[in-house]
């Protein structure tokens, strides 16, 4: 049931009293604080990015030694490009090591290099969170 005369007001208000200071977002009464970032943060995604670029460079050399070779590289590059952002986002990684963490089993350096990833992924996680 629809009454096409009426005015609607949906109660958004945007514009009043918004105050933002470090990490505190106050619109009116209301206070929203996001969590510090460890100052270890920026160390611990510099490391991972550079394992990452490790292990691109690792699966590209040995590309034909794996049956999904291609497929592999693409997800390690696909680890660093996500690694590279602002905000990388956790939960993609993580999917993406686990896809090539099978892949990799049977080479145990590389194998290593890929758990020792998520390791570090699991690790900054769980000092964010």
């Amino acid at each position: 049931m629809s009454d096409h005369g009426a005015s609607h007001v949906s109660g958004i208000q945007a514009g009043r009293d918004v105050r933002i200071e470090q990490s505190t977002v106050a619109v009116g009464q209301s206070t929203a604080a996001a969590a510090p970032v460890p100052p270890e943060y920026a160390t611990a995604v510099a490391e991972l990015r550079r394992a990452a670029s490790l292990l691109v460079g690792e699966l590209r050399k040995n590309e034909e030694q794996y049956e999904d070779g291609a497929e592999l590289v693409e997800a390690a590059e696909r680890v660093e490009a996500e690694l590279g952002r602002d905000e990388p986002r956790w939960n993609s990684i993580q999917r993406w090591l686990g896809f090539i963490r099978p892949g990799v089993h049977a080479t145990a350096a590389v194998a290593t290099d890929v758990e020792a990833i998520q390791r570090g992924v699991t690790t900054l996680l769980a000092a964010l969170f």
